[in-house]
């Protein structure tokens, strides 16, 4: 018997009510699904065989199913597949969707599939393991010519002012607190949180960290560095981060913090102390992100100007 919404299994995982509304705001997101779904118009062909990870409500494998799929895999690590299910079979796809709980690392499918679709992409890019999804389905579960919705995938990271969000490292040192939370601080300062970064956060233009072929990386992390330029006054409380992306050809997707509208929020990676910034100012920074998403590494310090070139 399947678990029902309000059932103790969804109360362990979470607030059945926080993962609906959750979802709810992606479908929501007109933007987001009208990309997703030219993306799979132009991409499948009849009777394609489809993989769907992180299926979620089952919103992709439907369209899939209406572009011409023959069959559809769809992957869900979370208690809503339950949702997914009810959803298909109330919209007339259940014939053609074979829904499968868990994670796709974990799992197998009967036949190598000609698509793999999947909306992993993160609020920070890769902080939903899509590099690792994508990895492993290509090894283990997609013919070789198979196609990949997102094909590309770019970081992008920026020097944030961003009071409020770095509240929540901060807030653990206030003496109003009973005990000496200090180890808690830490462990903020080192968190990836994530805000609803608008263009009056940002102290400068942005720089490009990662360049992603979801089409040929492999299981490894997401590795990068560069400088920020301050271009303003302010305080520098950490990294602004977020996304952009290629489905197919000519349609994109993306968090650019001008973009209003979108259900993703984007990340914030705060340092410990904030540091006063006047424009001209020049940073170094490195972000490590493990290919499953789970862990993150960062660094942002003053750097010297680089010395002027003689002209020969």
């Amino acid at each position: 018997m399947p678990h029902l919404p309000g059932s103790p299994f969804w109360q362990r995982v979470g607030s059945h009510s926080q993962v609906l509304d959750y979802h709810l705001s992606m479908l929501l997101d007109t933007a987001r699904m009208d990309s997703y779904r030219r993306a799979i118009e132009a991409t499948i062909r009849p009777d394609d065989v489809v993989l769907d990870i992180g299926c979620g409500t089952g919103i992709l494998t439907f369209m899939a199913c209406e572009a011409g799929a023959k069959k559809v895999y769809a992957i869900e690590g979370g208690p809503v597949i339950d949702v997914a299910k009810e959803l298909a079979e109330e919209n007339g796809f259940d014939d053609r969707i074979e829904f499968l709980a868990g994670w796709s690392i974990d799992l197998g499918i009967p036949e190598p599939a000609d698509v793999l679709i999947t909306e992993t992409i993160g609020n920070a890019a890769v902080d939903e393991g899509i590099v690792a999804w994508a990895a492993d389905a290509r090894a283990r579960l997609l013919k070789p010519d198979a196609a990949i919705i997102p094909q590309q995938l770019r970081m992008w990271v920026s020097a944030a002012e961003a009071f409020d969000d770095h509240l929540l490292v901060s807030d653990w040192l206030l003496p109003e607190l009973p005990y000496n939370y200090t180890s808690a601080y830490r462990r903020a300062a080192r968190t990836l949180w994530f805000g609803d970064i608008t263009p009056l956060n940002l102290l400068g233009e942005p720089a490009l960290a990662a360049d992603i072929d979801l089409t040929t990386t492999p299981n490894q992390d997401t590795v990068c560095s560069g400088t920020l330029r301050v271009g303003r006054d302010g305080v520098l409380h950490g990294l602004a981060c977020w996304f952009d992306s290629l489905l197919c050809p000519g349609v994109t997707v993306d968090n650019n913090p001008t973009r209003e509208g979108s259900s993703w929020s984007q990340g914030f990676m705060p340092i410990a102390e904030p540091i006063d910034v006047r424009a001209g100012d020049l940073f170094g920074w490195q972000v490590s992100a493990s290919a499953d998403g789970e862990r993150w590494t960062w660094h942002v310090e003053p750097v010297a100007e680089p010395e002027p070139t003689s002209a020969d």
